[in-house]
């Protein structure tokens, strides 16, 4: 398996180099400085050479700028440019601890801008968060390096250059196996399915072969979805239904040879298993819930700022394009040395500041959140709790002014589910909009719940940070395509919760119903949320919990 992933980790560096614009990069998972430094070493020699980064970078420093403290001591401007900027590998160490706005800089930069393929080191413990979600997902490549021992892990310097020729083309059949194939494994993202279409087509080209073929479709699937994956096909079912299939032929047909292929699509996913690691199922296992945990921010929490919000005490620090100078505490710190700095230096000068001297401002401020009541206007939930859901986002309104916080309203019943109230402070929009709000009929259960996602998916894209309430009995009878059925409908519901739990929305289910109802249970656990059971909550209870469950 060694010999395999170094081959496989060689390959990528390859691909990397020939198209970064359409790989990005990869990424070693590695505790062993070791691997590093032999990753490091080959680059080096590239013919494009590379560039170290490391997360304490700032602003000015990767995409450059207005150097203040050389533009401070020429007394003109000082423009510098950005490591970015520079051709060849972009090497990344320690990015375990970068931090959002450095990770949301690169990952622009990455977007919009054509940039040499980068190479990450992650450090981190597997419990630890870190800002590099938006990073992975734009590297093809990656490799978990800890069972890999230094002695058998090898590193050829990368001499492939970017190929001109015109790339062979994928046939329709292998363009549909690798989507298939990226939707069994949990892959919702067009972004790996387009990697690993080039990677294939770039590996054919590397074998001066002019026709894409299935070992090339295989070993693409393993470099980009085998470290995505979030879901297994069932293999167990399968042998179930051929066994089944087995019982009913005729026993004279039992001696006949098998017709049946193994469909390309099988080979494909076979070959990324080989990939995954032997607790494959506990990791996934663990990548999710990660993922629905990895919002540790809070809503309406206090966060330290250097744009806005409420003055803190300056501190030293190199100023760049988002920290500002705080000019006071600057010249307050400077006072003191100016006599004898002055009997030093010979030319005229009123005040001298020195780089120790620079204080930058520091702001504190409280994030806004936007709290989504997805109400179940059903004939089974809606008769005794619409009062007391309209109850409770009035009084959430109330306190919505202090706390900067903001109010959305759904209703979901029969085959439709309606945003009653759009995000929002006004108490008078809001009570004129709750009063629309009508009872009666199915209940669209897997509708409203798509339709909170959709909304707070719109608040997240605003700035705001979404969480997500919802007021039902969990008795869904409609299914997503408006159809009678509650075993349907239910299961399009866990299907709903499944995509939401990689959202990353703090979300609370509220059981209104006479008793507790484990089918809603299973869909809150299925979409990583909390699930209360109150079958004689009132408004104020309401309120409570989720100002208490959802912060």
């Amino acid at each position: 398996m060694s010999k395999e992933k170094t081959y496989l980790a060689n390959l990528a560096l390859h691909l990397c180099q020939m198209d970064p614009k359409a790989f990005g990069g990869i990424v070693f998972k590695t505790g062993a400085g070791s691997h590093m430094d032999k990753v490091r070493n080959a680059l080096s020699k590239t013919e494009i050479g590379s560039s170290i980064l490391h997360p304490n970078m700032g602003v000015t420093d990767l995409v450059g700028g207005i150097d203040p403290i050389e533009s401070l001591t020429s007394g003109k401007l000082i423009h510098t440019s950005g490591l970015l900027a520079r051709l060849g590998w972009k090497v990344m160490v320690m990015a375990e601890r970068l931090s959002r706005q450095s990770a949301a800089l690169i990952s622009q930069h990455i977007d919009t801008k054509a940039s040499g393929p980068f190479c990450i080191f992650d450090e981190s413990e597997p419990s630890e968060d870190t800002q590099l979600s938006a990073l992975n997902e734009r590297m093809a490549f990656f490799f978990d390096l800890h069972e890999v021992r230094y002695n058998r892990f090898l590193v050829d310097p990368v001499r492939t250059k970017t190929i001109e020729t015109k790339l062979p083309p994928l046939s329709s059949d292998q363009q549909e196996i690798l989507v298939c194939v990226a939707l069994q494994l949990g892959i919702l993202s067009m972004r790996p399915v387009a990697m690993a279409q080039r990677a294939a087509q770039y590996l054919c080209l590397m074998d001066h072969r002019e026709q894409v073929s299935q070992d090339d479709i295989d070993t693409a699937a393993q470099l980009v979805y085998a470290h995505r994956a979030l879901s297994l096909p069932q293999d167990e079912d399968k042998a179930h239904q051929q066994n089944e299939q087995n019982e009913q032929r005729d026993p004279s047909d039992l001696n006949t040879p098998n017709d049946s292929l193994e469909l390309p699509e099988d080979l494909v996913i076979e070959a990324v298993k080989a990939m995954l690691p032997k607790d494959v199922l506990n990791q996934i296992k663990d990548k999710k819930t990660n993922s629905a945990n990895s919002n540790k921010d809070g809503f309406g929490l206090v966060q330290k700022s250097v744009l806005r919000g409420r003055p803190m005490p300056a501190m030293t620090g190199r100023p760049n394009d988002q920290a500002r100078i705080d000019i006071l505490s600057t010249l307050r710190a400077a006072a003191p040395w100016q006599r004898l700095r002055k009997s030093q230096i010979s030319r005229d000068t009123s005040i001298i500041i020195f780089p120790s001297d620079l204080h930058i401002k520091r702001f504190q401020n409280r994030s806004e959140r936007v709290v989504i009541f997805s109400v179940d206007a059903s004939g089974s939930a809606a008769m005794n709790r619409l009062g007391e859901a309209k109850g409770a986002v009035e009084l959430m309104l109330a306190q919505a002014y202090s706390k900067r916080d903001y109010v959305a309203l759904i209703g979901f019943r029969d085959e439709r589910a309606d945003v009653l109230l759009p995000p929002t402070r006004s108490l008078v929009q809001a009570k004129k909009n709750l009063a629309a709000l009508a009872a009666g009929g199915g209940t669209p259960l897997a509708t409203g719940m798509n339709s909170a996602l959709n909304l707070a998916m719109r608040v997240r894209r605003s700035g705001k940070l979404p969480s997500m309430a919802f007021l039902t009995d969990g008795k869904g009878n409609i299914d997503l395509e408006g159809q009678p059925g509650r075993q349907n409908a239910m299961n399009d519901a866990a299907h709903i919760a499944e995509l939401g739990r990689t959202l990353n929305v703090p979300t609370l289910f509220i059981d209104c119903g006479r008793r507790g109802n484990p089918e809603l249970e299973n869909i809150a656990r299925k979409m990583g949320s909390q699930y209360l059971c109150l079958p004689r909550a009132n408004a104020k209870a309401i309120s409570d919990l989720a100002q208490s469950h959802l912060e």
